[in-house]
């Protein structure tokens, strides 16, 4: 049976590349691809690969939040991260939301392969340039320390930040979401709330500070 695999990265060109590496394995068969979070995770709870290969920074809704939603609704499919970020917070970050496997781009043709390999033998793929003693340590670390307020705020709700920092309206993001006006709006000002965000300004550099957008 061939490994059926699903990617989602904005860099049209490096997602073509990979696609192309990927469809001359006889083992390996694409069953999808996406641009954005939100239609990569709407695709992939459709879909149901084996494999999901998702960018930390998609746009519209973060990989980060793509992979708990598809652990939360279909944890049976696994989850390599490809990205550029090198550091442990984001490799932390990516382990708590249980995905299975951790690519660089700057190594993903040689070491993506491997991974996805290991990956559907229940094994966990680390790329080679980030030491596991470091990345150990530091989600111990991280495990211990005390949570931030942004606890408070539900998956909704950092779906929403990200859409309101990347500079959508209420109205743009009642349509993406398939979601009333006044729902929007209601969430919005809990946002407000919750956070103590005095503006706009507040919520976008909070969603830069914490990752869930990239500038």
């Amino acid at each position: 049976m061939k490994i059926k695999v699903f990617l989602a990265d904005d860099h049209k060109i490096l997602r073509e590349s990979l696609l192309i590496l990927l469809q001359q394995e006889n083992d390996i068969e694409i069953i999808g691809e996406a641009p954005d979070g939100q239609t990569a995770l709407h695709e992939i709870l459709r879909l149901k690969p084996d494999i999901a290969i998702l960018d930390i920074s998609l746009p519209r809704l973060n990989g980060l939040e793509v992979a708990e939603r598809i652990k939360r609704d279909c944890p049976e499919i696994k989850v390599i991260i490809l990205t550029m970020h090198k550091n442990e917070e984001f490799v932390a970050r990516a382990y708590q939301s249980h995905v299975s496997g951790y690519v660089l781009k700057d190594n993903a043709l040689e070491e993506l392969l491997k991974a996805i390999r290991i990956v559907q033998a229940d094994g966990i793929y680390l790329s080679t340039d980030i030491t596991s003693t470091v990345v150990a340590g530091f989600v111990k670390n991280f495990n211990l320390k005390k949570r931030e307020p942004d606890e408070l705020i539900s998956s909704r709700e950092r779906e929403i930040i990200q859409l309101l920092a990347e500079g959508n309206s209420n109205k743009q993001i009642a349509t993406m979401l398939n979601l009333s006006l006044k729902t929007v709006e209601t969430h919005r000002s809990n946002i407000m709330h919750k956070m103590e965000f005095k503006s706009l300004a507040d919520l976008v550099l909070y969603a830069v500070r914490n990752h869930i957008i990239e500038v």
